[in-house]
């Protein structure tokens, strides 16, 4: 058993305390620092046996053991928080974005080496039975030598007007460029997958569609006095919808009846129209890279989808390689005419979300944890990587698409 210390008791942090109430042999929940009253009201009653704190540094004054910290406080936080815990003594869990800008995530990496203290981020797409299987053939040679990739997010209509229109994303100043707040993820799995340095970017993309440019004539300001009902971004229809329900929870505390809904919804932030708000991260981005021996890869973002997924294709010498991560479902095309199906199974996973990756980065946590061989986990030292490959594709977006070299 291995004693955990969760850092931020929000969405991302309760799945961590989850896993350990589960599965109790593995991860004895420690300690809680929570600095919101009704999150620790939450877990007063639901994690009994963890001592609570309402400010880290009372924490830190506790010298309380632990085996690892999961810091999963807001991303502006992260730089404070995880060097306070390095110094202290902890190796860390950490939520990504490492932080929201570069000298941050250098400061961060600074401290791990400066406090000798290992730090794993938490890029949970590379726990998914999913892409831990498309390494495991990469690895194992069925596609000969991968030579380029090809990765792209969808990120879905609904999602983009709720996260990056109008929700907490939507201003890089306020949070960070989209191809960090979103795609940190993708570029970490390319850079997984394709197991190089990435030397240089070149990144294209804008703010194409959600501007006042683009509103409907007579459009209103809130989409509660809009007279276009049609809208496909009415917040209304967004936040009813079996899919946009889950996304109430950032503007309602109550029970998620349409009444309670509709209620909190009006005049709040999410009940802007999506041509004037004030947001301005991109809706639309593809960035391109090279690798240390001449293998490439392009990843292309985009808000215009019907649903949210993600898909992937790798060419090999030998065999291509094509799925996507929501069907569960990796097709290996070899060059010899032969076609190989895999159904990837997710069944084990009963904690979290992310097709499984929550459920098996903790496990593979605890594995590490107990020195054991781990599947996905690699410390700071190449996690920052995927954050470098971020900056600098907004660097080359932001100016015209220029080549910018990554330096570590």
């Amino acid at each position: 058993m291995k004693k955990l210390v969760v850092f931020g008791l929000g969405a991302r942090g309760n799945i961590y305390a989850t896993f350990a109430k589960t599965y109790p042999e593995k991860f004895d929940l420690t300690a809680v620092i929570e600095n919101a009253a009704d999150r620790l009201e939450y877990a007063k009653q639901n994690y009994p046996g963890a001592k609570l704190f309402s400010d880290y540094r009372d924490f830190l004054k506790a010298d309380i053991k632990a085996d690892i910290v999961a810091v999963a406080t807001q991303d502006n936080d992260h730089r404070e928080h995880a060097i306070a815990m390095m110094k202290a003594g902890y190796d860390l869990l950490l939520e990504k974005p490492i932080a929201n800008n570069l000298q941050d995530c250098l400061d961060i990496y600074a401290a791990s080496v400066k406090y000798g203290r290992k730090v794993i981020v938490c890029h949970v797409l590379r726990y998914t039975p999913f892409y831990s299987t498309v390494k495991r053939i990469i690895d194992e040679g069925k596609l000969g030598e991968v030579v380029t990739i090809h990765a792209s997010e969808n990120v879905g209509y609904y999602h983009q007007a709720h996260s990056f229109v109008r929700g907490p994303w939507r201003n890089k100043e306020e949070s960070s460029p989209m191809i960090l707040a979103k795609c940190c993820h993708d570029m970490d799995i390319i850079r997984y997958l394709i197991g190089e340095e990435c030397i240089s970017v070149n990144s294209y993309g804008g703010l194409y569609y959600f501007n006042k440019e683009h509103a409907p004539e007579g459009a209103a300001k809130y989409c509660s006095e809009c007279k276009y009902t049609d809208c496909v971004y009415k917040a209304q229809t967004i936040y009813l919808s079996e899919k946009g329900k889950e996304f109430a929870a950032y503007f309602t505390t109550k029970e998620k009846t349409d009444e309670n809904i509709l209620s909190d919804l009006k005049h709040s932030p999410y009940d802007r129209c999506v041509y004037f708000s004030d947001n301005d991260v991109v809706d639309h981005e593809v960035t391109i890279m090279r690798f240390k021996n001449g293998k490439t890869a392009c990843h292309t973002m985009t808000a215009f989808s019907q649903n949210i997924y993600r898909d992937l294709k790798v060419h090999g010498t030998k065999a291509e390689l094509v799925g996507i991560i929501e069907n569960n479902d990796i097709e290996i095309r070899y060059f010899d005419g032969r076609t190989e199906k895999i159904k990837v199974d997710i069944s084990a996973a009963t904690v979290g979300k992310h097709m499984g990756g929550d459920y098996f980065m903790m496990n593979s946590l605890f594995k590490t944890l107990n020195g054991e061989k781990a599947e996905g986990v690699t410390y700071l030292d190449v996690s920052i990587e995927s954050h470098l490959m971020c900056f600098a594709a907004e660097e080359s977006r932001l100016n015209g698409g220029d080549t910018r070299l990554i330096k570590k």
